[in-house]
């Protein structure tokens, strides 16, 4: 395969990881909650647009949105709005009980078979540039990407609200001493992960077209690895870590060879505990985060 062509495809699949990874990495800058449950954010925003889309595609999009936003936030309200107070390990089992919860309730729902519907069936198009052949899906999936980054930082760095979040990831109870309402910043960062979730639904569900109860785990699952080697709690260095992880996703199915393809995923696991056991606390790890530990 042409090595460009590869690269591209790479840089594609790290920036659908990035911003998984974004969203948990908000998350977890305010609440120390590493979010497992955010795979099921994804899962039902693919739902929607698979359900919907036949239908109407601009209700597809506001409603995987919607849907996506309302369950972020049902979830903060239900279950981890309780529990704020306890240690980061205790809201990470909590996150995995919503997780399998949810994917029960899709079971139920929709079954376990998955759902199939052309969504967004121009972008499987590609156009042919010398021996470079690209997907739209893959140019709209590294704009939308860079597009969700850029907005988010902007909010973060512009915006009262994303300056408060901001504050509360540093230190949330001196936040809180400050004036800053806590129940609003943590709404706030939940929705904001509903609706990075839904957009990495729709690329999602644009490239394979199905959606199934355990749709979101896989992606989710590899941003919160990228979040980690990166340095959780550092949005800056969740997004690097996840389009890492993402890219070195890609290069493996691509070069790794046919016999030993079915690998690859381990071949990831013992590239992200390598960098582990060189920098324990994440490659983008602060100085300050290190002497806590």
């Amino acid at each position: 395969m042409n090595i460009i062509q590869a690269l591209f495809d790479a840089v594609s699949t790290g920036a659908v990881y990035a911003l998984a990874a974004l969203g948990i990495g908000l998350v977890f800058g305010v609440m120390r909650l590493a979010n497992f449950a955010n795979g099921e954010l994804i899962t039902a925003a693919g739902y929607a647009l698979i359900i919907l889309w036949p239908v109407s595609w601009p209700l597809a999009i506001v409603a995987s949105i919607a849907v996506a936003v309302a369950l972020a936030l049902a979830m903060d309200a239900a279950v981890f709005r309780w529990i704020r107070s306890q240690p980061p390990a205790t809201l990470l089992i909590a996150s995995f009980g919503v997780s399998i919860l949810l994917q029960r309730v899709y079971d139920g729902v929709f079954g376990t078979n998955v759902l199939s519907a052309a969504v967004a069936p121009g972008l499987a198009t590609s156009i042919r540039i010398g021996e470079l052949r690209i997907n739209l899906i893959t140019i709209v999936s590294i704009v939308l990407a860079g597009v969700l980054l850029v907005a988010v930082r902007v909010f973060l760095t512009r915006t009262r609200m994303g300056l408060q979040v901001q504050a509360a990831s540093e230190d949330f109870r001196a936040a809180r001493v400050l004036g800053i309402r806590a129940g609003s910043v943590i709404a706030l960062t939940f929705a904001i992960s509903g609706i990075l979730a839904a957009a990495i639904a729709f690329v999602l569900t644009a490239q394979s077209g199905s959606v199934g109860p355990t749709f979101g785990v896989q992606v989710t699952l590899f941003a919160l690895i990228g979040s980690t080697i990166g340095g959780l709690g550092r949005l800056g260095g969740s997004v690097a870590g996840g389009f890492l992880v993402g890219f070195a996703v890609s290069l493996f199915t691509t070069f790794l060879p046919a016999w030993i393809n079915d690998f690859r995923i381990a071949f990831v696991y013992l590239l992200v505990a390598i960098v582990l056991v060189i920098a324990p606390n994440g490659i983008f790890a602060s100085r300050t985060s290190k002497e806590r530990t």
